[in-house]
């Protein structure tokens, strides 16, 4: 019996430092998206809109802001419609 939780130990802890390693590096990420959200450093502001900036080209030739441009529209659209309705 205790060779058989012996097995299952050391399965469990191969599992665990296994899962810990694929982790690690989404922590470090974590970390990072923790200090731009705080704002801890200075230089975070421009950077992100510089990274914005940079993105918006390859987001345009793959249709995706006019996609949210045009979804935005029409969700002004329905509330613009129901307002209307409202008032009559």
């Amino acid at each position: 019996m205790a060779e058989g939780d012996n097995r299952s130990t050391n399965l469990l802890a191969a599992e665990t430092a296994s899962l810990e390693e694929q982790l690690q590096g989404w922590g470090e990420v974590m970390l990072m998206a923790d200090k731009v959200l705080r704002w801890e450093r200075a230089w975070f502001p421009p950077a992100i809109k510089v990274t914005l900036l940079l993105l918006l080209p390859g987001l345009n030739q793959h249709g995706i802001i006019s996609k949210y441009i045009g979804m935005a529209k029409r969700e002004i659209h329905k509330l613009l419609k129901q307002k209307e309705k409202k008032n009559e």
